[in-house]
């Protein structure tokens, strides 16, 4: 049975499912070039039926992750939010009834939209619950037979967090969160009042927390985000509008509390570091208070965790050394991209299709592309290359990384999720201590606050790392072992910590072969490990990683086996 999964809300995505098991995934925005766009994933639904070798015709179901209708609860707090500012009701109103008034049409009439690209279906969509999707693609990727199941973000149809358990193939329902009562709206209304892209730049406040105090964590936690027994949690929106805070504007109570927000581009100030600070650590115990609430109701050794918040790798790691859990699983893609996988994955369990659970030990889903693709786009560009064996071009690269240089790596299947995870990242040494400045100054042009990761033979993790379990997907922090952070510094965050990569055995043997010569030639088995853009979505062609290289300093582009450099780079 084949099942097509697709969202076509923010960070839009589709995946393919036969019988249970994961044939190829995708997010929209790697072929548009629109971070998190929010849109019907036509792009990524070419890709996961070419990738297949199958027509629309021949798939079986279609599951969207979203039962669009049910949308009454949204929209009366969005209403109550524009009846409190002109400004928001001419503005934003206007924008978002624009845009729903779209994804409506487009899953309303998806058969329609499908057809003319695609052909005919011989399946009409079924739309289910989200967070029951999200659950889905966490547990039933998962390797536990057994699990509770937490679910936080946004905002569901009308709910905001799922505490449930999963067990074999069933996933129940113990406990819902209605809105307005989010953490991840909070997390995304503190994250504009800091000048920041609210579902888009939390990752950043994530960072910069590091460097402030929680002192304002008490003020927030009594007149903000309430904690209160039975892992329940209320959230003040009279005080902390998330609508408003969406457009920039806040409420006098707030300033008042908090002081004036920060414009975007504005100079960050200690203040900031510590707002950041404290809504990291209240995020961190409202997570606690859930995720041992859902230990007493199911007695689960194992923890599954989806949807967006579930990408606050700091959160996740706290939640894995303080909730009583044996082991925690984060599927790659945890938010919205995610539930399209969840949403195929459910249906087929649903339809009793699942007839093989597999686990998901990789993120390299995407296209992939032949070192012929790779020897046109370098011509196109005009770009000198040659071609090599894999082991001299693991040991080459590894010489000119020991050297300082910087790599752009281009392999394989595309990552599954937002992490460059070897396939199609930028490479350097993390023995250098001035390298974050180096790659801020040649290639990312970002906040210098914001930490690289280290990526490192899964073996040889414990001898850098207080890591309890392996970390293939970069979604767990950790304290690096005082007896590395002068070994490494370029990936040791301000706090002592680094979100790790393992890399194993079988999942991406190229890049190991990389990190091994690597290793060979420096004794450290590291890398610094960034994604492969510039201000835009990781690139996922050879044509787009050519023109990523062309705008960097970068001295070195490996496409495949082909190595190509810049006319100035002394070879």
């Amino acid at each position: 049975m084949l099942v097509l999964g697709l969202l076509n809300l923010r960070d839009a995505a589709a995946v393919l499912v036969e019988d249970g098991r994961l044939l190829a995934a995708a997010e929209e925005e790697r072929f548009v070039r629109v971070k998190h766009v929010t849109a019907l994933p036509l792009h990524a639904i070419r890709y996961c039926l070419q990738e297949a070798g199958v027509r629309l015709s021949d798939v079986d179901a279609i599951a969207v992750p979203w039962k669009y209708w049910v949308l009454g609860r949204r929209a009366a707090l969005a209403l109550s939010a524009m009846v409190r500012s002109p400004t928001l009701c001419l503005v934003k109103g206007r924008r978002s009834a624009e845009r729903l008034s779209q994804e409506w049409a487009e899953l309303a009439w998806l058969p329609r939209k499908l057809a003319g690209p695609f052909g005919p279906s011989r399946s009409r969509p079924v739309f289910l619950d989200h967070h029951l999707c999200h659950a889905a693609s966490g547990f039933l990727a998962s390797p536990f037979e057994r699990a509770a199941v937490l679910v936080v973000d946004g905002a569901s149809e009308s709910h905001t967090t799922m505490l449930g358990l999963g067990e074999g193939r069933r996933i129940t329902v113990l406990k819902r969160t209605p809105l307005p009562h989010s953490l991840g709206q909070f997390y995304a209304a503190i994250t504009s009042f800091l000048g920041f892209r609210p579902d888009c730049d939390e990752y950043i406040v994530m960072g910069l927390a590091a460097y402030g105090e929680p002192r304002f964590a008490g003020l927030l936690k009594a007149q903000v985000l309430r904690l209160l027994p039975d892992g329940e949690f209320r959230l003040n929106t009279s005080l902390l509008d998330f609508h408003l805070a969406r457009v920039g504007i806040f409420l006098p109570e707030l300033t008042r509390l908090l002081g004036p927000n920060r414009l975007p581009g504005e100079e960050i100030t200690q203040q900031h570091r510590d707002i950041a600070a404290s809504a990291q650590f209240l995020l961190e115990e409202t997570l606690l208070h859930l995720a041992r609430h859902l230990k007493q109701l199911t007695g689960a050794e194992s923890l599954c965790l989806a949807g967006g918040v579930a990408f606050n790798c700091v959160a996740n790691s706290r939640l894995r050394r303080e909730a009583g859990y044996k082991q925690i699983y984060v599927q790659p893609a945890a938010g919205d991209a995610g539930a399209a996988l969840g949403a195929a994955l459910w249906l087929s369990n649903r339809r009793g299709a699942f007839r093989q659970r597999e686990i998901m030990r990789h993120a390299y889903w995407g296209p992939q592309f032949s070192d012929e693709d790779c020897r046109q786009a370098l011509e196109r560009a005009g770009l000198a290359w040659e071609s090599m064996t894999e082991d001299g071009l693991c040991d080459r690269m590894a010489t000119e990384l020991s050297k300082g240089r910087l790599v752009f790596w281009f392999q394989g299947r595309m990552e599954w999720g937002p992490r460059a995870l070897g396939n199609r990242s930028l490479l350097a040494d993390p023995r250098r201590e001035d390298m974050r400045e180096l790659i801020n100054a040649k290639v990312k042009l970002r906040e210098p606050f914001r930490p690289f990761a280290p990526s490192v033979l899964e073996e040889r993790a414990k001898d850098f790392f207080d890591l309890p379990d392996p970390s293939p997907f970069m979604l767990f922090t950790c304290p690096v072992l005082p007896k590395a952070k002068g070994t490494i510094p370029a990936v040791v965050h301000v706090d002592g910590t680094a979100r790790v990569q393992t890399v194993d055995r079988e999942a991406n043997p190229k890049f190991r072969k990389l990190i091994e010569a690597f290793e060979r030639k420096t004794g450290v088995p590291v890398l610094l490990n960034t994604s492969f853009n510039v201000n835009e979505p990781i690139v996922c062609s050879p044509d787009e990683a050519v023109r990523c290289f062309l705008k960097t300093e970068v001295e070195w582009l490996v496409l495949g086996n082909l190595l190509a450099w810049r006319p100035d780079t002394a070879k």
